[in-house]
């Protein structure tokens, strides 16, 4: 059996919409959409997870025994030639917004942005000046990391995945006590604010990432019986979408355990679940629209506020049904026009330069 991974491209869309929904829904029209906007900010758990199950996809022919080896450098230029164009330009466009039209943030900006626009700011403080990128700092700093953790993960298995489960449990505990500091009373501004630069860090978030390491691996080989079955994987897809949701409306929006990423676990069985079906019985998701809507998720997800900004500042609020759904319109748009106009060109355009440099290193050194 051929299995499809193509599903998820439009879990991928959706997770985006449901934060963009988080984001901007306007007050009057939440108590309509609360069961979907309640779930938006746990989207960006769903995304660290599927970034590291992809992650073991992408290099999984370097698992093997005989394979060649790992690069950290081709991962490195690999991944900025992915994400960084569409993350500097969101960044450039609302720069221009804040000291050419409008102020839209404190004066610390121009402070800020060297480490904003180096992708390291969430390593450093909390928030970000386009505030969704912090969740691309947290990115960043899993992909520093990756090509260690992965050289790991080839070299002792076994070990790697005690370990992981293990930090995972522990980033949980942490994250929570984290927590608890940061909501005491009587704490100090200096203290407080240390706290909340180390509460939901990269250094803890990257457990939820790790795990989906080990889901690509597991994915991988392939030994999971029970997923072998679509019926099997059908029941396990809809127990994990209810766990998630119910979970979501019981606990807390900013409940810790769900901040540390505790539906992980349910992650973990809906991914392999959702792409153990057979491609042949699945081909509704090959469909170019539908992968499409994946490819363009990321520019959803990093261009919503300076679309926002943009949309709201020289088109009309958003303060209704209406104006958000045409403002979600303009946010597809402009991501499907930006993924065509910059995310393509320059990603092809870094890789060949990358690619004709060590050409020219390589030959040089023959030559020696």
């Amino acid at each position: 059996m051929h299995r499809n991974t193509n599903p998820l491209y439009p879990l991928r869309f959706l997770a985006a919409l449901t934060v963009v929904l988080y984001h901007y829904t306007p007050k009057s029209i939440q108590p309509n959409v609360n069961f979907i906007i309640k779930n938006g900010n746990e989207a960006v758990n769903f995304f660290f997870f599927i970034s590291g199950f992809v992650m073991i996809l992408a290099n999984s022919n370097f698992l093997k025994k005989d394979s060649a080896t790992f690069s950290k450098w081709d991962f490195y230029i690999k991944r900025i030639a992915r994400i960084y164009p569409l993350y500097l330009f969101a960044i450039i466009v609302l720069a221009a917004f804040h000291y050419l039209i409008k102020p839209i943030d404190t004066n610390t900006v121009k402070y800020r942005l060297i480490f904003e626009s180096l992708g390291i700011q969430r390593w450093l403080y909390a928030g970000s000046f386009n505030y969704p990128g912090w969740t691309l700092s947290s990115e960043f700093f899993f992909y520093a990391l990756f090509p260690f953790t992965f050289l790991l993960m080839k070299k002792n298995y076994s070990l790697y995945k005690k370990q992981v489960i293990g930090y995972f449990l522990l980033a949980l505990i942490i994250t929570g006590i984290l927590f608890k500091i940061e909501h005491h009373e009587g704490l100090s501004p200096v203290l407080k604010k240390i706290v909340s630069i180390l509460y939901l860090h990269p250094i803890f978030k990257i457990s939820i990432f790790l795990l989906g390491t080990i889901c690509g691996k597991v994915f991988i080989d392939n030994k999971l019986i029970f997923l072998q079955n679509n019926r099997n994987s059908l029941l396990c897809v809809v127990f994990c979408f209810i766990t998630i949701f119910l979970t979501k409306q019981l606990l807390p929006v900013d409940h810790y355990l769900l901040g540390g990423g505790i539906l992980a676990i349910a992650y973990f069985l809906l991914v392999l679940a959702i792409n153990s079906f057979d491609k042949d019985k699945t081909h509704i998701f090959n469909n170019k629209l539908i992968i499409l809507s994946g490819e363009v998720s990321y520019g959803i997800y990093i261009l919503q506020y300076p679309v926002y900004i943009y949309f709201t500042n020289f088109i009309h609020p958003v303060t209704d049904s209406l104006s958000l759904g045409i403002f979600i319109l303009v946010l597809i748009s402009v991501s499907i026009v930006t993924y065509y106009t910059i995310e393509i060109p320059a990603k092809t355009l870094i890789l060949n330069l990358y690619k004709r440099n060590k050409t020219i290193k390589n030959s040089t050194f023959s030559s020696l």
